[in-house]
């Protein structure tokens, strides 16, 4: 069952109620932190490696092809070099943390619950934001190798099938934010969708 806009306390609640040795699984974009790595990276790369980048098109893209826009980013990302220190110092002037949410999860991390990130961002931006803010957690993203997305990639439906795909049990609980996280959080024990980080 999904639980919509619950209260933070619930949340923090059911995080704190899930045995060590199980697993969390959390979105990133509008859940962990405000603001999206994925479109953030498409404007790093506009501004660093290729100028005449359309990130406008992009944009209005994930308006009507939400999936094809995620890989679109992870496809330029691989395209254009991957990341480097740069988008982390990027990524760090566009992104804001949920503190109250990042604070729960460490506290389950720090009782051996384990934490895994899964995202429709480029896996590679993902782990630079992710590293900004001090946070080691496994990351399932869209990867890119040799111009060929890896399947499945985790967007949508995507999600729990890249999870199930990595071997992970299912989730204690899972957490994001839009529709396109609900395959995830119907596929845990407990599925939370919060209101987007701001």
């Amino acid at each position: 069952m999904i639980e919509h806009a619950p209260l933070d306390e619930t949340v923090c609640a059911a995080l704190a109620a899930v045995p060590a040795g199980a697993w969390v699984a959390t979105d990133a974009d509008g859940t962990l932190w405000a603001g999206d790595c994925g479109d953030d990276c498409m404007r790093w790369l506009k501004a660093t490696r290729e100028p005449s980048l359309a990130v406008d098109a992009y944009l209005a893209r994930e308006q009507v092809d939400y999936a094809g826009a995620c890989i679109e980013s992870a496809v330029h990302l691989d395209r254009l070099g991957g990341a480097d220190p740069s988008l982390r110092a990027f990524l760090s002037t566009r992104l804001s943390l949920r503190p109250w949410l990042v604070a729960a999860l460490r506290a389950a991390e720090a009782r051996g619950v384990h934490i895994g990130v899964v995202t429709a961002a480029p896996a590679a931006a993902a782990r630079e934001a992710l590293a900004h803010f001090g946070l080691a957690w496994p990351v399932l993203g869209i990867t890119v190798q040799a111009g060929v997305v890896q399947a499945p990639a985790p967007v949508g439906p995507g999600k729990p099938a890249a999870w199930q795909a990595a071997g992970l049990p299912v989730p204690a609980v899972a957490l994001g934010d839009s529709v396109h996280d609900e395959p995830l959080l119907a596929h845990a024990e407990r599925g939370f969708r919060l209101v987007p980080a701001r």
